[in-house]
């Protein structure tokens, strides 16, 4: 009867454990996935049409402006691109010409 109450006790106490542990590693994915998909935009002042995105934070837009992190969905439709090739991970794009994260001339699509 002791044991009986007793497995029962380590069950319940297992399957909370299993439960909390679960739940904290979905969390830390969940935290890492939206750092990696965490995009800077342009931060120009009314109606800036250079649409300027990149990956990594610190850079300038464009239009020289400092960009600003965002939540919105990297857009797929830009003009411009980054030209350093397939080593760069800068993600740099924009609608008007200029020059990427890398102080590079984009390119045109």
């Amino acid at each position: 009867m002791v044991f009986k109450g007793l497995k029962n006790s380590v069950i319940t106490v297992l399957a909370i454990s299993t439960i909390t542990l679960s739940g904290a590693f979905y969390s830390v994915d969940n935290i890492k996935a939206a750092e990696e998909t965490k995009i800077y935009i342009c931060n120009c002042p009314g109606g800036c049409l250079c649409e300027y995105e990149t990956k990594k934070p610190g850079g300038r837009c464009v239009c020289g402006l400092a960009t600003i992190p965002s939540d919105r969905e990297p857009s797929k439709d830009l003009e411009y691109e980054c030209a350093c090739g397939g080593g760069c991970d800068c993600g740099s794009g924009a609608d008007e010409e200029g020059y990427c994260y890398c102080k590079k001339p984009m390119k045109e699509k």
